[in-house]
């Protein structure tokens, strides 16, 4: 698990204190809680029009940016493709 200081920095004393006088049952359940909280946010998200608009709008505006970067990773390939069949090191 991932370093839990972190992870602790993120909950409410409250939180940590509740759930460390929960049994196992009920620290599950608290989990299936969590876990439906997380559906609910990310079909919120899903749904919400403005942020799906703003996605668009950048992925857009970054367009020429990702081609432009795809020509030339394209032509260092090809360059390191061609040294490499005349046997030349890099």
């Amino acid at each position: 698990m991932q370093d839990i200081n972190k992870v602790m920095k993120k909950l409410s004393p409250e939180f940590i204190d509740a759930i460390d006088g929960m049994n196992g049952d009920e620290i599950k359940s608290r989990i299936l809680t969590c876990e439906s909280n997380l559906y609910d946010v990310e079909k919120a998200k899903d749904e919400d029009e403005k942020l799906t608009k703003a996605k668009e709008t950048a992925k857009e505006l970054a367009a020429p940016y990702r081609e432009n970067k795809s020509l030339e990773m394209a032509k260092i390939k090809y360059c390191l493709y061609i040294l490499e069949n005349r046997g030349i090191n890099i």
